[in-house]
Parts: C-alpha cells; structure tokens; sequence
C-alpha cells in the first residue's frame, strides 16, 4: 500500500508542476518570458527534490562528492560571462542534483543510471561512441527541424564552454535527479508498467515541458502540443534512453554535441 501511494505522490508532484505550468501564462505582464520562467521553476523543483533526496539518503562517497564538484564548477565555466546570480544558480542546482542522484543510487544499485559504464578501457570507449554518434545524429536533426538557412558555419570556443551548461545542467538536474526521486519513493522497485512509465515519464516530460511555453504563446495550443510530442519523441527520450540504457555521460555527451552543433551554424541564442 505504501508504494502504490508513493507512486501517487510522484503524480500528484508532477500535477502540482503542472499547475505552476498553466499559471506561468498569467504571471507578469510579459507573456514573452514565459519560457524563462519555466526553467526557473524546474531549477526550483530540482533543487527541492535535490535535498529531499539527500536528507533521505544523506551524502554519496568522497569520491562522488569530488565529481559532483567538477560537475558544477564545469557548469559554473559555462556562465562565467553571465550575471553572476546565473552563474551561481545553475551551479548550485548541479551540484546539489549530482550529489542527490550518487546518493540515491548508492540506495538503490539494482535499478539505478550509471554515470560512466568504466569497468575496462572498451566500456569507457562504447560509452564516448555512443554519445559522439547520438549527438552527432540528434544535432543534424534539430538543424533541419530549426527550420533557418545553413548558409554559415564556424567554430569558437566559446561554443563547447557553453554547451557545457546544457549537456550537464540539463542531464542531472533536470533529467536524472527526477528518476532519482522516483526511485527512492517506489523504494527502489521498477516491477510494474506503471512504476517504469512513470520513471521514464519524469525523466522526459518535466524537461520537454519548459522549452514550449512561447511556442504556445506565440502559435496556439494544438502546435505548442505537437512541439511537446516532437521534442519528447526527437530529444527527451533518446537522451533517457542512452540515460538508462548505457550512462549518464554518453547522454550528456550527446546533449552537449547537439548544442555545439546548432552554435556552430545558427551561432549563440543569446
């Protein structure tokens, strides 16, 4: 009885989520920074979860803390010509997400994500591959999806400090550390549909979510839907996948690549 309302609780989060969702089209007076506002309540949520997750299981190995460290100090590079609050913020956010999510693996070994499948030198190399190619196949296709002319292409090195954010950020705050938080309240059972579903839901969904809100401003509520679906389907799930399937690091590898690969041709969005 206990898991089955864990598992409701995980909903009733994700319902609350979607509350926030809804009413972030009436906050302000700018509708334009509704997107904006989104990532800024994911972040929230991530943090949250973040230390519920490590009071629950306290903190990971010393070995674990020192690469959450990096991890955010990476993060932290990423910004470094931004408001310092940014900077801050999403490094903090890493941080706290990364030591969560190696501590609430450390729980639960049977069903939790790898972060490097590191066991000899071939596994290590499988799992750079995997993210090249993924990353590789993913950014053409956001490319053509951008629907804007190719017609240039360079190469900074600002680009991949940049993606930095993205691959990392983006892959334990705001991906990994959900399937975390279902994890430890399922007890560390995926034995039913539903627990799966759900787990692979929070991993996708949540994150797509905060990328659409100006798309649905600007265009209507039937293409803003369609655009959830494509970026789930396109981005959110083969990210999960190589997630749950291989690593941690050969999605944020991918995810990385994807967005040195729009720089490159479409240049900064910002």
């Amino acid at each position: 009885m206990a898991i089955k309302s864990n598992l409701k609780m995980v909903w009733m989060m994700f319902g609350v989520f979607m509350l926030l969702f809804v009413l972030n089209f009436y906050a302000g007076s700018n509708q334009t920074d509704a997107t904006s506002r989104m990532w800024i309540v994911l972040g929230a949520c991530s943090l949250l979860v973040s230390v519920f997750l490590l009071v629950k299981h306290k903190l990971p190995a010393k070995r674990q803390i020192l690469i959450s460290l990096l991890l955010a100090a990476a993060v932290a590079a990423a910004y470094i010509n931004l408001p310092l609050f940014t900077m801050i913020e999403t490094s903090v956010i890493t941080l706290m997400s990364s030591l969560a999510v190696f501590s609430t693996f450390n729980r639960f070994s049977d069903n939790r994500l790898v972060f490097l499948q590191n066991s000899n030198k071939k596994t290590v190399a499988v799992s750079l591959l995997t993210g090249i190619a993924a990353g590789a196949v993913l950014g053409i296709i956001n490319l053509l999806l951008s629907g804007k002319a190719l017609d240039s292409f360079s190469i900074k090195f600002a680009y991949f400090k940049i993606a930095l954010s993205p691959a990392i950020y983006e892959e334990m705050a705001m991906r990994a550390v959900f399937y975390a938080l279902c994890l430890s309240l399922l007890n560390g059972r995926m034995d039913t549909r539903a627990k799966r579903f759900t787990a692979w839901f929070m991993m996708i969904i949540p994150h797509v979510l905060i990328h659409t809100p100006d798309i649905i401003i600007n265009n209507g509520i039937v293409p803003g839907v369609i655009n959830i679906i494509m970026l789930a389907l396109l981005f959110g799930l083969p990210f999960a996948v190589l997630q749950k399937k291989r690593d941690i690091t050969s999605a944020m590898l991918a995810h990385g690549i994807v967005d040195v690969i729009r720089f490159c041709f479409l240049g900064l969005p910002y």
